[in-house]
């Protein structure tokens, strides 16, 4: 019996990054009879069909989402599943073998789950990070957590998926594609292109949540995050801080829970230009470049909502 949809959503992929994400899946201990694998080929330069050979499964597919943006092919991937349970890896995510194992046993055990995400995301660096880098990775979606978390609270918390490996009921998958339709900013939330906003995963948490079911995080799901040097450059650090910080902004304000008391302009001024020169280096061009996302993100919302 099909238990599970493996959705990888990639765009232009490493081949050596893709291939070792598949070698892992290969190695699961859930059979391969009880899950599918779905690739969704996301507007990629060279078709993937040409590229991977996914015959090893027998219930694989490749299938072509030609709009750009990780929100339009995690759809695509949702509308395609045929499992009740749905399983977001990335093509840089190497999963424990239990993986899948784990995710069927708590869904069945636990009905009031309805989104559960890894609480042990460990990276593996193409190379060393810098000092001065390495207290920022955790922008890169790393976690190492202890103990369990639940919540159904509609705000941020730590029971809120980082999105790799991320899995989700179906019926509530197909809700929020429903929710990004009849919301144009919540759609917006997912990366495209070279702009790294990071809210679509957490919007679709708190979907859930608002559906009566629970969000979750567990410290026996592990995954390896592969991350290339690439992403330790400070334009990438940037870039992804200021989508970090333009999509949480908008999600709050989505979601009731950031408030956004009106301040003083001059005194907010002055408050951050005293932070600013207290900081140095990677630190200082960071918290410039949140800032300014944050202004973005409210000018958007003012324009939206008026």
């Amino acid at each position: 019996m099909l238990q599970l949809s493996v959705i990888i959503c990639t765009h232009n992929p490493r081949l050596e990054y893709l291939n070792r994400v598949f070698e892992a899946l290969r190695k699961q201990t859930l059979a391969l009879q009880q899950w599918e694998l779905l690739l969704v080929d996301n507007g990629s330069k060279q078709q993937l069909t040409e590229v991977f050979d996914l015959s090893w499964h027998p219930s694989s597919r490749i299938v072509r989402e030609d709009k750009l943006g990780l929100t339009p092919a995690r759809i695509r991937g949702i509308e395609e599943a045929k499992a009740e349970l749905l399983i977001f890896v990335d093509d840089d995510n190497l999963l424990k073998s239990n993986y899948l194992e784990v995710i069927a046993k708590q869904f069945q055990e636990n009905k009031l789950i309805g989104i559960l995400g890894a609480g042990k995301i460990i990276p593996e660096f193409e190379v060393q990070p810098s000092a001065e880098v390495m207290v920022h990775t955790n922008m890169l979606a790393l976690r190492n957590e202890s103990r369990a978390y639940y919540s159904n609270e509609l705000k941020f918390s730590s029971a809120i998926p980082y999105g790799a490996g991320t899995a989700i009921r179906r019926n509530l998958a197909l809700k929020y594609v429903e929710a990004c339709r009849n919301h144009p900013m919540a759609a917006a939330l997912g990366r495209t292109g070279n702009a790294l906003l990071s809210g679509e995963d957490v919007d679709m948490a708190l979907q859930v949540c608002q559906s009566g079911y629970l969000s979750a995080v567990l410290p026996e799901l592990e995954l390896i995050h592969i991350i290339p040097q690439s992403r330790l450059e400070t334009d990438y650090l940037l870039r992804i801080a200021a989508g970090h910080a333009y999509s949480h902004y908008l999600l709050g304000k989505m979601w009731g829970y950031n408030k956004d008391y009106k301040q003083n302009a001059i005194l907010k001024r002055l408050r951050y230009l005293s932070k600013l020169k207290r900081m140095q280096g990677l630190a200082k061009k960071i918290y410039i470049a949140e800032y300014k996302a944050v202004e973005d993100a409210r000018l958007a919302w003012s324009k939206a909502v008026n």
